[in-house]
Protein backbone atom coordinates (compact mmCIF):
# COMPACT_ATOMS: atom_id res chain seq x y z
CA UNK A 1 0.00 0.00 0.00
CA UNK A 2 1.41 3.51 -1.14
CA UNK A 3 2.34 5.79 1.54
CA UNK A 4 0.89 9.19 0.66
CA UNK A 5 2.29 12.57 0.99
CA UNK A 6 0.93 16.04 1.25
CA UNK A 7 3.92 18.33 0.76
CA UNK A 8 5.29 20.90 -1.65
CA UNK A 9 5.91 18.98 -5.01
CA UNK A 10 8.91 17.20 -5.86
CA UNK A 11 9.88 16.07 -8.79
CA UNK A 12 11.70 13.39 -7.90
CA UNK A 13 8.95 11.47 -5.91
CA UNK A 14 6.72 12.50 -8.28
CA UNK A 15 8.49 10.84 -11.09
CA UNK A 16 9.22 7.70 -9.25
CA UNK A 17 5.45 7.45 -8.43
CA UNK A 18 5.14 7.70 -12.45
CA UNK A 19 7.15 5.16 -12.99
CA UNK A 20 5.46 3.00 -10.28
CA UNK A 21 2.07 3.65 -11.48
CA UNK A 22 3.15 2.54 -15.53
CA UNK A 23 5.15 -0.85 -14.58
CA UNK A 24 2.04 -1.73 -12.57
CA UNK A 25 -0.14 -1.20 -15.54
CA UNK A 26 1.29 -1.65 -18.50
CA UNK A 27 -1.92 -2.65 -20.36
CA UNK A 28 -3.28 0.81 -19.19
CA UNK A 29 -1.23 2.75 -21.51
CA UNK A 30 -2.95 5.87 -23.65
CA UNK A 31 -5.06 5.27 -26.35
CA UNK A 32 -8.47 4.17 -25.06
CA UNK A 33 -11.61 5.54 -26.72
CA UNK A 34 -12.96 8.06 -24.87
CA UNK A 35 -16.20 7.50 -22.65
CA UNK A 36 -16.90 11.26 -22.71
CA UNK A 37 -16.06 14.28 -25.33
CA UNK A 38 -16.86 17.73 -23.75
CA UNK A 39 -16.77 20.41 -26.87
CA UNK A 40 -16.27 23.71 -26.55
CA UNK A 41 -17.92 23.98 -22.80
CA UNK A 42 -18.67 26.96 -20.99
CA UNK A 43 -19.99 27.81 -17.54
CA UNK A 44 -21.57 30.26 -16.14
CA UNK A 45 -22.53 31.16 -12.33
CA UNK A 46 -24.61 34.04 -12.76
CA UNK A 47 -22.64 36.70 -14.80
CA UNK A 48 -19.34 35.17 -14.16
CA UNK A 49 -17.68 32.59 -16.47
CA UNK A 50 -16.17 29.95 -14.27
CA UNK A 51 -14.86 27.52 -17.44
CA UNK A 52 -13.98 28.37 -20.44
CA UNK A 53 -13.91 26.48 -24.01
CA UNK A 54 -13.17 23.29 -22.26
CA UNK A 55 -11.82 20.35 -24.86
CA UNK A 56 -11.53 17.61 -23.30
CA UNK A 57 -11.78 13.67 -23.99
CA UNK A 58 -12.17 10.79 -20.78
CA UNK A 59 -11.45 7.60 -21.55
CA UNK A 60 -13.46 4.64 -21.02
CA UNK A 61 -11.66 2.21 -17.89
CA UNK A 62 -8.79 5.08 -17.43
CA UNK A 63 -8.58 7.41 -14.49
CA UNK A 64 -8.13 11.01 -15.64
CA UNK A 65 -6.62 13.21 -13.05
CA UNK A 66 -7.98 16.94 -13.12
CA UNK A 67 -5.19 19.33 -11.54
CA UNK A 68 -4.58 23.33 -10.78
CA UNK A 69 -4.83 25.56 -7.96
CA UNK A 70 -7.74 26.83 -5.99
CA UNK A 71 -10.77 27.83 -7.82
CA UNK A 72 -9.40 27.15 -11.15
CA UNK A 73 -12.70 24.83 -12.34
CA UNK A 74 -11.58 21.38 -11.30
CA UNK A 75 -14.82 20.78 -9.21
CA UNK A 76 -17.18 23.12 -11.41
CA UNK A 77 -16.08 20.62 -14.22
CA UNK A 78 -16.99 17.52 -12.69
CA UNK A 79 -20.27 18.72 -11.37
CA UNK A 80 -21.16 19.80 -14.39
CA UNK A 81 -20.54 16.33 -15.74
CA UNK A 82 -23.49 14.74 -14.30
CA UNK A 83 -25.55 18.34 -14.06
CA UNK A 84 -25.46 19.05 -9.95
CA UNK A 85 -25.82 22.69 -11.43
CA UNK A 86 -29.28 21.98 -12.46
CA UNK A 87 -30.35 22.67 -8.64
CA UNK A 88 -29.29 26.23 -9.47
CA UNK A 89 -31.40 28.45 -11.37
CA UNK A 90 -28.38 30.95 -11.88
CA UNK A 91 -25.89 28.35 -13.21
CA UNK A 92 -25.75 27.57 -17.00
CA UNK A 93 -23.84 25.43 -19.61
CA UNK A 94 -23.23 25.91 -22.95
CA UNK A 95 -21.27 23.88 -25.69
CA UNK A 96 -21.38 20.02 -25.30
CA UNK A 97 -20.80 16.96 -22.77
CA UNK A 98 -21.24 13.67 -25.72
CA UNK A 99 -21.36 10.54 -23.08
CA UNK A 100 -21.63 8.09 -25.39
CA UNK A 101 -22.15 10.29 -28.77
CA UNK A 102 -25.43 11.73 -26.43
CA UNK A 103 -25.36 15.23 -25.29
CA UNK A 104 -25.86 15.40 -21.86
CA UNK A 105 -26.45 19.05 -21.48
CA UNK A 106 -29.51 18.49 -23.65
CA UNK A 107 -32.37 19.64 -21.67
CA UNK A 108 -34.53 16.70 -22.52
CA UNK A 109 -32.10 14.36 -20.81
CA UNK A 110 -33.43 12.27 -17.51
CA UNK A 111 -31.27 14.12 -15.22
CA UNK A 112 -32.26 11.17 -12.70
CA UNK A 113 -31.30 8.43 -14.74
CA UNK A 114 -27.66 10.27 -15.13
CA UNK A 115 -27.21 10.46 -11.98
CA UNK A 116 -27.13 7.06 -11.62
CA UNK A 117 -24.74 6.60 -15.13
CA UNK A 118 -22.20 8.94 -13.78
CA UNK A 119 -21.41 8.77 -10.20
CA UNK A 120 -20.00 11.20 -7.85
CA UNK A 121 -18.25 11.24 -4.45
CA UNK A 122 -17.45 14.62 -2.67
CA UNK A 123 -14.70 16.03 -0.52
CA UNK A 124 -16.45 15.14 2.56
CA UNK A 125 -18.36 11.80 3.06
CA UNK A 126 -21.53 12.06 4.53
CA UNK A 127 -24.06 9.19 5.20
CA UNK A 128 -27.57 9.01 5.08
CA UNK A 129 -29.27 8.86 8.58
CA UNK A 130 -30.05 5.43 8.46
CA UNK A 131 -28.09 2.15 8.76
CA UNK A 132 -24.96 0.88 6.75
CA UNK A 133 -27.35 -1.43 5.01
CA UNK A 134 -29.87 0.94 3.93
CA UNK A 135 -27.66 3.85 3.00
CA UNK A 136 -26.63 1.44 -0.25
CA UNK A 137 -30.08 -0.05 -0.64
CA UNK A 138 -32.32 3.40 -0.66
CA UNK A 139 -30.51 4.14 -3.87
CA UNK A 140 -31.53 1.18 -5.64
CA UNK A 141 -35.11 1.08 -3.99
CA UNK A 142 -35.52 4.46 -6.19
CA UNK A 143 -34.18 3.09 -9.20
CA UNK A 144 -35.54 -0.13 -9.07
CA UNK A 145 -38.63 -0.01 -6.39
CA UNK A 146 -40.04 -3.22 -7.39
CA UNK A 147 -37.07 -5.46 -7.30
CA UNK A 148 -37.25 -9.00 -4.83
CA UNK A 149 -35.66 -8.64 -1.47
CA UNK A 150 -32.93 -11.51 -1.81
CA UNK A 151 -32.03 -9.28 -5.24
CA UNK A 152 -32.25 -6.04 -3.58
CA UNK A 153 -29.67 -7.57 -0.64
CA UNK A 154 -27.48 -9.36 -2.90
CA UNK A 155 -26.81 -5.98 -4.84
CA UNK A 156 -25.86 -4.16 -1.51
CA UNK A 157 -23.52 -6.68 -0.94
CA UNK A 158 -22.15 -6.57 -4.50
CA UNK A 159 -21.88 -2.69 -4.07
CA UNK A 160 -19.87 -3.12 -0.57
CA UNK A 161 -17.73 -5.81 -2.14
CA UNK A 162 -16.89 -3.30 -4.77
CA UNK A 163 -15.80 -0.97 -3.00
CA UNK A 164 -14.02 -3.24 -0.49
CA UNK A 165 -15.91 -2.52 2.24
CA UNK A 166 -18.00 -5.50 3.05
CA UNK A 167 -15.44 -7.25 5.21
CA UNK A 168 -15.54 -4.67 7.62
CA UNK A 169 -19.16 -3.86 8.00
CA UNK A 170 -20.69 -7.72 6.96
CA UNK A 171 -21.83 -8.18 10.51
CA UNK A 172 -23.14 -4.56 11.06
CA UNK A 173 -25.24 -3.52 8.26
CA UNK A 174 -28.24 -2.91 10.53
CA UNK A 175 -26.00 -0.45 12.50
CA UNK A 176 -26.16 3.18 12.00
CA UNK A 177 -23.91 4.56 9.38
CA UNK A 178 -22.63 7.25 11.53
CA UNK A 179 -20.54 4.80 13.30
CA UNK A 180 -17.96 4.07 10.38
CA UNK A 181 -14.95 6.02 10.65
CA UNK A 182 -13.96 8.38 8.00
CA UNK A 183 -12.94 6.45 5.40
CA UNK A 184 -14.93 3.63 5.63
CA UNK A 185 -17.53 6.35 5.47
CA UNK A 186 -15.91 7.88 1.89
CA UNK A 187 -16.02 4.23 0.93
CA UNK A 188 -19.83 3.84 1.74
CA UNK A 189 -20.10 6.80 -0.76
CA UNK A 190 -18.48 4.52 -3.23
CA UNK A 191 -20.85 1.99 -2.64
CA UNK A 192 -23.57 3.77 -2.88
CA UNK A 193 -22.71 5.20 -6.43
CA UNK A 194 -21.61 1.66 -7.97
CA UNK A 195 -24.95 -0.21 -6.45
CA UNK A 196 -26.44 1.81 -9.61
CA UNK A 197 -24.11 0.10 -12.28
CA UNK A 198 -22.80 3.47 -12.88
CA UNK A 199 -20.54 4.04 -16.44
CA UNK A 200 -18.71 6.96 -15.01
CA UNK A 201 -17.18 7.45 -11.34
CA UNK A 202 -16.27 11.50 -10.27
CA UNK A 203 -13.90 11.81 -7.05
CA UNK A 204 -14.07 15.10 -5.64
CA UNK A 205 -10.70 15.30 -3.93
CA UNK A 206 -11.65 11.85 -2.10
CA UNK A 207 -8.54 11.57 0.00
CA UNK A 208 -8.49 15.52 1.37
CA UNK A 209 -10.11 14.90 4.92
CA UNK A 210 -8.51 10.65 5.91
CA UNK A 211 -5.64 9.78 7.33
CA UNK A 212 -2.74 8.25 4.88
CA UNK A 213 -3.72 5.35 5.72
CA UNK A 214 -7.46 5.63 4.56
CA UNK A 215 -5.83 7.33 1.80
CA UNK A 216 -3.78 4.63 0.58
CA UNK A 217 -7.02 2.49 0.75
CA UNK A 218 -9.14 4.36 -1.42
CA UNK A 219 -6.46 5.07 -3.99
CA UNK A 220 -6.12 1.13 -3.72
CA UNK A 221 -9.64 0.96 -4.50
CA UNK A 222 -9.36 3.84 -7.63
CA UNK A 223 -6.69 1.07 -8.78
CA UNK A 224 -9.33 -1.24 -8.95
CA UNK A 225 -11.59 0.61 -10.31
CA UNK A 226 -10.30 2.08 -13.16
CA UNK A 227 -10.78 -1.46 -14.62
CA UNK A 228 -14.30 -0.91 -14.89
CA UNK A 229 -15.52 2.26 -15.37
CA UNK A 230 -14.44 5.67 -16.46
CA UNK A 231 -13.01 7.59 -13.72
CA UNK A 232 -11.78 11.07 -13.17
CA UNK A 233 -10.29 12.40 -9.93
CA UNK A 234 -9.94 16.14 -8.49
CA UNK A 235 -6.95 16.24 -6.63
CA UNK A 236 -4.52 18.73 -5.23
CA UNK A 237 -2.09 15.98 -4.18
CA UNK A 238 0.16 15.71 -7.27
CA UNK A 239 1.84 12.49 -5.60
CA UNK A 240 -1.65 10.89 -5.68
CA UNK A 241 -2.63 11.89 -9.25
CA UNK A 242 0.77 10.41 -10.62
CA UNK A 243 0.26 7.18 -8.68
CA UNK A 244 -3.17 6.56 -9.73
CA UNK A 245 -4.27 8.46 -13.10
CA UNK A 246 -3.60 7.41 -16.56
CA UNK A 247 -4.40 10.88 -18.02
CA UNK A 248 -4.04 14.20 -16.32
CA UNK A 249 -5.21 17.36 -17.06
CA UNK A 250 -3.95 20.82 -15.49
CA UNK A 251 -6.51 23.32 -15.03
CA UNK A 252 -5.84 27.55 -14.46
CA UNK A 253 -8.44 30.32 -14.69
CA UNK A 254 -10.92 28.40 -15.63
CA UNK A 255 -9.06 26.65 -19.33
CA UNK A 256 -7.81 23.81 -19.39
CA UNK A 257 -3.96 24.48 -19.99
CA UNK A 258 -2.38 21.08 -21.11
CA UNK A 259 -3.61 17.93 -21.13
CA UNK A 260 -1.95 14.25 -22.01
CA UNK A 261 -0.80 11.38 -20.62
CA UNK A 262 0.36 11.04 -16.67
CA UNK A 263 3.82 10.86 -17.51
CA UNK A 264 4.25 13.66 -20.25
CA UNK A 265 2.31 15.89 -17.92
CA UNK A 266 4.42 14.72 -14.76
CA UNK A 267 8.26 14.26 -16.46
CA UNK A 268 8.07 16.36 -19.61
CA UNK A 269 5.23 19.51 -19.23
CA UNK A 270 5.39 21.50 -21.83
CA UNK A 271 2.79 24.84 -20.79
CA UNK A 272 4.58 26.81 -18.59
CA UNK A 273 2.37 27.33 -16.11
CA UNK A 274 1.95 23.34 -15.93
CA UNK A 275 5.55 23.63 -14.82
CA UNK A 276 5.45 26.39 -12.60
CA UNK A 277 2.21 25.05 -10.47
CA UNK A 278 4.35 21.03 -10.63
CA UNK A 279 7.09 22.59 -9.06
CA UNK A 280 5.59 24.53 -6.41
CA UNK A 281 6.43 28.14 -7.65
CA UNK A 282 2.25 28.79 -7.48
CA UNK A 283 -0.46 26.86 -6.75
Amino acid sequence: MAAVLDRKPDHARLAAAVRHNHAHHPELAPGAAPKIMILDLDFFYGDTQALKGINLDLADQRVTALIGPSGCGKSTLIRVLNRLFDMYPEQRATGQVLLDGENILDPRIDVTRLHARIGMTFQRATALPMSIFDNVAFGIGLHHPHLPGTELRDRVEAALRGAALWDEVKDILPSSANGLSGGQLQRLTIARAIALSPEVLLFDEPCSALDPISSARIEDLIDDLRRRYCVVIVTHNMEQAARVSDFVAFMYLGEIVEFGSTEQIFIRPQHEHTQAYLTGRFG
